[in-house]
């Protein structure tokens, strides 16, 4: 396994107050980054500099979502009593549209082409960015937290607090499979509080591959169209010592992005990320070795070429840019 201790490229973003990086633009130079203060900078991850800066009022912004072809990026505000959503161009940032959202505080967006979906403590909806309408809400979803939409936007998957994993008709907006049944150990909470220790969770799909893939204190993987449930996937070497949640380790997984390109897969563990192959084997980890005070990474995302893209919590934390495996092994 290679082993890279250090990024590439350490990015500052000039007057962002916990910047994160969300999500690389199809160019593959073009990082979005939303700071602490709900503002969206873009820099570029070849040069360092910043292309746009604090875009958005401080209380704007707070989830995002990119659609597959990197047009459009579905956002979410953090003011008080603001519950709409707010669809982005990305070419120049202007709102192209606006959806009535929810009555409550949203959980979780996930957009795909025209599909838009999002939850909370109301339900899960489906919005049709052509209507501008909520075609419909999924039944019984009100303790949703994560979701990911299939890029041919028949399918979505939700996660719910009881880490319960349902995949969903886009088209109908019925319960097609369930691949992980509701944990009765987990309580079904109404607010985004602490899960015995797992703050982070995720859920992906790569439907090229016919795979979710859910984090959430370990790695599993199931089947999107056929009938295979969450199974623990992947082989990363395991820390002994203490353990906050049973069964998972102290330093445990709840961070993960999918390389569409060639299916790799990459988890934060203890603060460094794992590269997995698509059999969930170890090809490199890049970050070094977690030790007291460990603090594991709060996003990362993939360019289109590979290079995987972190950002650490911190009022003036930096962006990091990782080489491609393509780099490593070249």
């Amino acid at each position: 396994m290679i082993e890279v201790l250090a990024p590439r490229r350490t990015i500052k973003v000039e007057r962002a107050h916990i910047p994160e990086a969300r999500a690389v633009l199809p160019d593959g130079d073009t990082c979005v980054v939303v700071d602490g203060y709900g503002r969206l900078f873009t820099v570029s991850l070849s040069t360092g500099e910043q292309v746009t800066g604090g875009r958005g009022r401080p209380g704007g912004i707070d989830l995002t979502s990119l659609t597959p072809d990197g047009g459009l990026m579905a956002t979410t505000r953090r003011a008080f009593g603001d519950h709409g959503i707010r669809i982005l161009d990305t070419a120049d940032w202007r709102m192209v549209t606006e959806l009535p959202g929810h009555a409550c505080p949203i959980q979780a967006i996930s957009a795909a082409g025209q599909v838009v979906v999002t939850a909370a403590r109301d339900g899960t909806r489906v919005w049709d960015l052509v209507t501008g309408s909520c075609r419909f809400v999924l039944p019984g979803t009100e303790e949703v937290m994560w979701i990911a939409v299939a890029p041919g936007q028949r399918r979505v998957v939700t996660m719910a607090w009881d880490r319960s994993v349902v995949v969903w008709d886009l088209h109908q907006g019925t319960p097609i499979r369930t691949l992980r049944d509701a944990d009765r150990e987990v309580p079904a909470l109404r607010s985004p509080a602490s899960d015995r220790g797992v703050w982070i969770r995720t859920v992906l799909v790569d439907s090229a591959r016919d795979r979710v893939l859910a984090a959430d204190g370990h790695l599993c993987a199931g089947g999107l169209e056929g009938d295979r449930r969450l199974a623990r996937w992947g082989s990363l070497p395991r820390r002994e010592g203490v353990t906050m949640i049973p069964g998972k380790d102290l330093v445990h997984t709840c961070l993960a992005a999918v390389n569409p390109a060639d299916g790799t897969v990459a988890v934060d563990y203890g603060g460094r990320a794992f590269i997995l192959d698509q059999g969930g084997r170890p090809l490199a980890v890049m970050g070094p070795e977690p030790g007291p005070g460990w603090i594991p990474m709060s996003t990362m995302t993939f360019a289109p070429d590979g290079r995987l893209v972190s950002s650490l919590p911190g009022a003036f934390a930096a962006v990091e840019v990782w080489p491609a495996l393509s780099e490593l092994t070249g």
